[in-house]
C-alpha cells in the first residue's frame, strides 16, 4: 500500500526521536496519542515508518540483556501478556528456570509487530524465518529477551497437570479491552452466512480445560458480553453479546491484515434492538408494540424478507412518541 502524504509529514525522524527515544513511549502508546489528536494510524504503520529511520527493532535487538533486578511487569503489561498468551502467544521456559521469554510464530508480519510492540520493555523483536509449511514460505517469529518477570507469568499460566505444565488461563486473567483485542485478533473468528442471515463470532479455547473456559465465559458475561461454551469447547457470542463485544474492544481493527474480522459484522447489529428489548426498556407491552409494528406505525428493519423485525434508533424514537401520545402502553 503506498504511503499517505500526511503520514510522511507527521511520522518524521524528529517525531520518533522525541516520542519514542526521549519520552520512551511505546508504539501502541504513540498510536493512542495520535488517535486522541485525530490521526487514525495503525501501530504497524507507525512501526514501519520508525524502521525506515533505524528506530525500534534495531535498538532493541542491539542490547544483549535486561536488568534482572528491575521489574517491568506493570498492570498494563499483565493485560497485554494475558491477551497475548490466551491467543497466539506462549512462554518459553521450564519450571526451574530463573527467567523466561515470550514468543510467537504467526502468518502476518503486521500482526506479529503489533503484538510484540506491547513488550518493548523486554526488548521484543520480530524476525522472518523460512517455513515451507506457510503459504508465503516464511513465518513471522516474535520474541522478547529472558527476564524473571516472564518466568513468574510462566508459573501463573502453565500449571502442572498430570506431571506436565500445560497452558491454562489463570483465575485472575485480565479481561480488558487490551487483552480481549489481542485475544480476538489471534484466536477469534467471525463467520457470516448471507443466505440464512446469521453471524457466528467465536473465540478458540479448544485446548483449555472445560472449567477454565466456563470461567472465561463467566468473566465475559459479567461485563454483559453474553456468550456460552459450545460442545467443541469454544466460546460463542450470543446475539446480544456481539455488539457488546465490539463496544468493549472497538469496532475497528488496529491492523489492516485483520480488517475482515471487523468489517464482516454489519452495522445494524450494533445499533438495532429486538422488539422484546425495546418493550422491556420502555416498560410497555410487547404485544402492543408488535401490533404497532405490524400496522406500520412503528418502523422496523429486517435483514432479510422473512427476517425478524429489529428496531433502529429512529424506530425507538417513534415508539417513544407513541408512548407519550398514549397509543403505546
Amino acid at each position: 500500500m503506498p504511503d499517505k502524504p500526511h503520514h510522511a509529514n507527521l511520522l518524521t525522524k524528529d517525531f520518533f526521536e522525541l516520542y519514542y527515544e526521549q519520552k520512551k513511549m511505546s508504539f501502541p502508546k504513540i498510536k493512542k496519542m495520535l488517535g486522541e489528536q485525530g490521526h487514525n494510524i495503525a501501530t504497524g504503520t507507525i512501526y514501519s515508518y520508525a524502521k525506515k529511520f533505524g528506530i525500534g527493532r534495531s535498538i532493541a535487538a542491539g542490547k544483549a540483556t535486561l536488568d534482572y533486578s528491575k521489574t517491568f511487569m506493570t498492570e498494563e503489561m499483565i493485560e497485554a501478556v494475558d491477551g497475548f498468551i490466551i491467543g497466539d502467544g506462549g512462554i518459553h521456559s521450564t519450571a526451574t528456570s530463573p527467567s523466561a521469554r515470550l514468543r510467537c510464530g504467526v502468518e502476518h508480519e503486521e500482526f506479529c509487530i503489533y503484538m510484540m510492540n506491547h513488550f518493548e520493555s523486554y526488548m521484543s523483536m520480530v524476525k522472518l524465518r523460512k517455513d515451507a509449511g506457510m503459504n508465503q514460505g516464511f513465518i513471522c517469529s516474535g520474541s522478547t529477551k529472558h527476564h524473571p518477570d516472564i518466568q513468574q507469568q510462566y508459573l501463573r499460566w502453565y500449571p502442572e497437570i498430570n506431571g506436565k505444565r500445560t497452558k491454562q488461563p489463570p483465575d485472575d486473567v485480565r479481561i480488558t479491552p487490551t487483552s480481549v483485542m489481542l485475544w480476538y485478533l489471534g484466536d477469534g473468528s467471525v463467520v457470516v452466512n448471507n443466505q440464512s442471515n446469521t453471524l457466528v463470532l467465536r473465540l478458540s479455547t479448544d485446548s483449555f480445560l472445560p472449567e477454565k473456559v466456563e470461567m472465561l465465559v463467566g468473566k465475559l458475561n459479567n461485563l454483559s458480553i453474553f456468550c456460552h461454551r459450545s460442545k467443541e469447547n469454544r466460546i460463542i457470542m450470543d446475539a446480544k453479546g456481539i455488539p457488546a463485544f465490539f463496544n468493549f474492544i472497538g469496532n475497528k481493527s488496529p491492523i489492516k491484515c485483520y480488517d475482515y474480522k471487523f468489517d464482516r459484522v454489519p452495522m445494524w447489529r450494533f445499533s438495532s434492538k429486538r422488539m422484546s428489548e425495546v418493550a422491556n426498556d420502555l416498560g410497555v407491552s410487547y404485544g402492543r408494540l408488535s401490533h404497532l409494528v405490524k400496522q406500520g406505525k412503528v418502523g422496523c428493519y429486517r435483514a432479510s424478507e422473512k427476517g425478524r423485525p429489529r428496531l433502529l434508533p429512529e424506530h425507538v424514537e417513534q415508539a417513544i412518541e407513541l408512548m407519550y401520545e398514549g397509543s403505546l402502553y
